[in-house]
């Protein structure tokens, strides 16, 4: 996630990660000012080898496999991850696990 927000971003990055408890859960959000994702791009985001489309643009690089990972950890640790984002504005992955 940290990778993305760094390739995705304009100029001023700003990530922010955060953490806190509930009664059942800890709840990790990683917040950033990039470019943002359209809700196609959203529900895509965790299949392997998805690369979310930047134009005619080729500077971004990796193989579409972060966050498939990302999601495959949150899954083994009986968690949940929900994506927000604005294009333009940013976005902000909530990651969610069970306090056992």
């Amino acid at each position: 996630m940290l990778d993305n927000a760094i390739k995705y971003s304009r100029e001023n990055l700003e990530v922010v990660i955060g953490t806190y408890n509930t009664r059942k859960h800890l709840v990790i959000t990683v917040t950033d000012n990039g470019i943002g994702m359209t809700r196609d791009t959203i529900s895509r985001i965790f299949e392997k080898f998805y690369r979310a489309h930047t134009g005619n643009v080729h500077n971004v690089k990796g193989f579409g496999l972060g966050l498939a990972y990302v999601k495959a950890i949150v899954d083994a640790h009986k968690g949940k991850i929900k994506v927000d984002s604005t294009v333009g504005k940013g976005s902000k992955f909530t990651l969610e696990f069970p306090q056992e």
